[in-house]
């Protein structure tokens, strides 16, 4: 035995060492792969044609504008800052028009133009100019402050300048699968501490002993009926069926598909030939059927972060000039400052406190000032802080031994600071709105215009100038269904459908409080379906939050599975019919309609399925936790006792019954017996004998002769 140690110990170590080289692998073969796609596939980071570009010399013209279409956020590139550098560069030769609408007065001259009463001529000019009505920049003052003038208005260094652009956005996705990985982690030692898993513990130890635990007389073991199916999938207990079931299953449906219509065999002595035991089946639990986790949880972490920062979608998306990866690197930062725990432990064995909250706040504060479509997941973030806390606490009545976990859990991994967190985040808010505005000077009128210029247009799908114009085709149905309002309708639809998405946060947060990585997940997806330009890039990072949770895709139904593999579909065929109706002239917007309603579609599944499991997974829990699994399991039994009892008794009285009735039968058949008897002793009897004589006499003379009257 202690040879055998060392020789354990030097093999998991050099696994370890095997896994940490292919990710390291991994990792530099994706690196390296999202330079080449920067620099020589699209070597302009934009998505406008040109002949130089392989993809399209090689693909034809527009497959660049169809690509960036399907997978970028046109206000959220680097190309829209140049247009903001274009708009500060000449800001004293833009169309009069636009300094009439920006001061109210005609051409900026004269007494109510803009003329001061100095007699100096006074124009729009610096920042402000950049968002006078009609130049459709939504890129805030202070993004276009420290990236646009920095990496994009300077015409000289270009070579220098893309590849720190290239570096920015390399870092920023790497930034997020450090974030993500840390994420899952953390929940992973939360949900551990959880009187969750408490019982998947029990669980596990009751199906080893083979009961399954359904008459088990602990509390904490989950029936097999309420188990999910694919539970096997990341080590979880499975749905264990029924043995009637088992037998329906396995045998007779095996036997029907086998000879089809044929009618049932029997032996020679008239019993079925449909098996008794037949073989199990395969899908009843992991532990039964020896099948082995695909994944395990604790690789979740690592599998979700090597999968965000490989993915070919964001490497297309930051190649071709989309700046999203580091508004979602922000957002990240601040779960993953609000995940932190409270306190930790020094080398000398001293716990102190690890202050979080300012990071929280700031990361939070710079993510929603960029877009503030971000600000659904101060809800999450509030309850990885405290909030609701208390509600938590009061929701069931654990025992002893659940209580004092939840309290372990709390104390190292909950935070009460939710309140502090709220402050600064409106301080942080409110201090960068204030610094932009004195980018863009002028009244607090004219900033006001400024933040709903940059503001509305990532909540809502709303017209870009006073033209009509809207945005261009994307994944989701907005633009399809705004053009074909009435303009005096446009208001109203602008207000309806950017109000559908805000029904969801509160009822969600109200029901699955307890799982804000869920909330984080589901969020993310419905924005996936919701925003007024939707790409696949936002899906991605949906995906991957969501597979932060394997407790609940473990509940969800074949309907989600189908769907996320039908996604490529509808992203592939609207990148073909949006060439065809914008190039070649061969299609039209009802191609691409079709193609979004089914990505629409597919994404709200997966998204209703997720959230489905999430609520199954939160009943079972609250179930086994005021004991009412084990009162309806005690009332089945005892129905079921009770009904056998009846069946007994039934079964008694109707044998009784039937043994009077076999007596009264064989008293009356006796009788008849005695009066036949007597009939053959008589001279019936004789008679009959006679008859019977010369019957046999007439067939053996031959036929009998004509009988004459």
């Amino acid at each position: 035995m202690p040879m055998l140690m060392p020789l354990g110990l030097t093999r998991i170590s050099k696994k370890m060492k095997q896994m940490n080289n292919l990710i390291l692998s991994i990792i530099a073969s994706a690196t390296i792969l999202r330079l080449l796609l920067s620099i020589v596939l699209f070597p302009s980071n934009s998505t406008i044609d040109n002949d130089n570009i392989i993809l399209a010399r090689s693909l034809g013209p527009g497959i660049l504008p169809a690509l960036g279409a399907a997978i970028l956020d046109p206000v959220h590139t680097w190309d829209h800052l140049e247009e903001a550098c274009f708009w500060l560069e000449n800001e004293n030769n833009g169309p009069l028009l636009w300094t009439d609408s920006w001061l109210g007065g005609n051409g900026g001259n004269g007494v109510d133009g803009g003329n001061r009463n100095d007699g100096s001529d006074y124009e729009v000019g610096g920042y402000a100019s950049i968002y006078t009505p009609g130049t459709r920049i939504v890129s805030p003052p202070l993004v276009f402050a420290f990236l646009g003038e920095t990496l994009v208005c300077p015409r000289g260094y270009a070579f220098l300048r893309k590849v720190i652009k290239n570096l920015l956005l390399l870092i920023a996705d790497a930034i997020g699968a450090y974030c993500i990985y840390h994420i899952g982690k953390r929940i992973y030692e939360i949900e551990c501490g959880s009187n969750e898993e408490d019982m998947e513990r029990h669980t596990k130890k009751e199906v080893v002993k083979g009961s399954g635990g359904d008459n088990n007389a602990d509390d904490l073991v989950i029936p097999g009926i309420l188990r999910p199916h694919r539970g096997w999938v990341f080590g979880l207990s499975s749905k264990i069926i029924p043995p009637e079931e088992e037998l329906l299953t396995c045998g007779d449906l095996n036997n029907a598909s086998t000879n089809g219509n044929k009618p049932e065999k029997h032996d020679e002595n008239g019993n079925s030939s449909i098996q008794t035991n037949p073989t199990p089946n395969p899908m009843s639990s992991s532990p039964d059927n020896g099948r082995e986790p695909i994944i395990s949880m604790d690789q979740l972490p690592s599998i979700a972060a090597i999968s965000y920062y490989c993915n070919p979608i964001s490497m297309l998306a930051n190649a071709t000039g989309s700046i999203r990866s580091v508004w979602d690197a922000l957002l990240l930062l601040s779960l993953y400052y609000a995940t932190l725990p409270p306190t930790t432990t020094t080398k000398e064995g001293i716990p102190i406190k690890i202050p979080s909250a300012t990071k929280v706040a700031f990361s939070f504060a710079a993510a929603n000032y960029v877009d503030v479509g971000y600000g659904v997941f101060l809800l999450p973030i509030l309850l990885w802080r405290g909030m609701m806390l208390v509600a938590r606490d009061s929701s069931a009545a654990p025992s002893q031994s659940q209580t004092t976990t939840i309290r372990r859990v709390q104390q190292q991994h909950q935070h009460r600071d939710w309140k502090m967190v709220v402050l600064l985040f409106l301080f942080y808010f409110g201090g960068m709105h204030y610094f932009a505005s004195m980018l863009v000077g002028g009244s607090t009128g004219t900033y006001r215009k400024v933040i709903i210029q940059t503001m509305l247009p990532n909540v809502a799908f709303v017209q870009q100038d006073g033209s009509g114009s809207v945005p261009g085709p994307s994944m989701g149905l907005h633009w399809y269904l705004f053009v074909q309002v009435f303009d005096r309708f446009r208001p109203y639809y602008t207000v309806f459908a950017s109000g559908i998405s805000m029904m969801f946060p509160i009822p969600l947060m109200i029901r699955l409080y307890r799982y804000p990585s869920v909330l984080v997940a589901a969020f993310q997806l419905l924005a996936s379906v919701f925003r007024p330009t939707t790409t696949v890039h936002t899906l991605t990072l949906a995906l991957h939050l969501s597979l932060l949770n394997p407790r609940s895709i473990v509940r969800m139904r074949d309907h989600s599975l189908i769907s996320f593999f039908a996604l490529p579909v509808p992203i592939l065929l609207f990148v073909t019919f949006h060439r065809m109706w914008l190039v070649t002239g061969n299609g039209n917007p009802n191609y691409i309609y079709f193609q979004c309603f089914a990505y629409g579609m597919f994404v709200t599944i997966i998204a209703m399925e997720f959230v489905s499991g999430t609520v199954k997974r939160d009943k079972v829990r609250r179930m086994m936790e005021k004991g009412s699994v084990k009162k309806i399991l005690d009332e089945m039994k005892e129905k079921e006792e009770t009904e056998n009892t009846d069946k007994e008794g039934t079964e008694n009285g109707t044998e009784e019954v039937v043994g009077t009735v076999v007596d009264k039968v064989d008293d009356q058949n006796g009788n008849t017996t005695e009066e036949a008897g007597e009939d053959d002793n008589g001279d019936g009897g004789e008679e009959s004998a006679e008859d019977a004589g010369n019957v046999s006499d007439e067939v053996e003379d031959g036929a009998p002769e004509p009988v004459v009257d």
